[in-house]
């Protein structure tokens, strides 16, 4: 008899054990749930840093450094005056009266501010320089007629506009005594008109070493610019542009305008 109760005893024993072992590892799940709200709030929180990061690319690149900036609203905008003379074999010394506008050198880059700016050169349509001076030489012309042309820019290389056109000016210069300017091996014309290119986008394909010659009109004031080369042409409504140089970089370019954003010409050279 004494050796059944011994015996009940232990069951009784051994049943409230394991009842205590399932209440302890009830307990610890319990105690596993909010660790794992926890991980789920770190991956919200990770996913609204990631989301916040977007907006903030989204935004940067909206930001379009190229707009030009329109001043009609000004009593006195900007205004820049262009003259010169040949000094030397194939030399242009260029003077440049420029009123309501404080120059600023390029370098270091600053940012916009009113009434600051510098210029733009272009010689024969061609950007050769950004000047904060109100002279400047060029040198190595060739013998024949050259254009020059200026326009005022903002700290941040925007064009200054006024009623819809650039702020600008611009002389023709007779160089007398210099190289003749080199053969033309190939050359194209690219017209633009109504916002396309006429007769599609335009090819051309030469050699390694050529000189070629790109003609180029638009109806609508534009910049050309062709990659790898980085040569910008200005580009004045209704009035041709003649772009000549070495093909000395082998590959396929694009030719685009700036302003209307789409390339009008292929250049492959092989």
């Amino acid at each position: 008899m004494k050796n059944l109760m011994t015996e009940a005893i232990k069951k009784i024993f051994l049943a409230l054990i394991v009842a205590a072992l399932i209440s302890c590892s009830s307990s610890t799940g319990e105690d596993a749930s909010p660790t794992s709200m926890a991980m789920g709030h770190n991956d919200s929180h990770d996913s609204h840093d990631s989301h916040d990061s977007h907006d903030s690319h989204d935004s940067h690149d909206s930001h379009d450094h190229g707009n030009n900036l329109d001043v009609s609203q000004l009593v006195d905008p900007p205004t820049v005056s262009i003259s010169g003379r040949a000094i030397e074999t194939g030399e242009v010394n260029l003077n440049f009266a420029v009123e309501n506008l404080e120059l600023i050198p390029i370098n270091p880059p600053s940012e916009h501010e009113s009434g600051q700016g510098h210029l733009h050169l272009y010689v024969d349509g061609v950007s050769v320089a950004m000047l904060h001076e109100a002279s400047y030489v060029v040198t190595d012309l060739t013998k024949g007629l050259h254009d020059f042309r200026v326009t005022v820019s903002t700290n941040d290389h925007r064009e200054y506009y006024v009623d819809g056109k650039v702020i600008s000016d611009s002389i023709s210069i007779e160089i007398e005594e210099g190289e003749e300017a080199p053969e033309v091996d190939k050359g194209i014309i690219v017209e633009v008109k109504n916002g396309t290119v006429v007769d599609g986008l335009q090819r051309l394909t030469v050699d390694v070493g050529e000189q070629i010659s790109i003609t180029l009109l638009s109806d609508e004031d534009d910049v050309f610019h062709l990659h790898a080369y980085n040569l910008e042409v200005s580009l004045t409504a209704d009035q041709p542009e003649i772009l000549q140089f070495q093909a000395d970089i082998p590959g396929v370019f694009e030719g685009e305008l700036h302003e209307a954003g789409y390339q009008i010409l292929a250049l492959e050279v092989s």
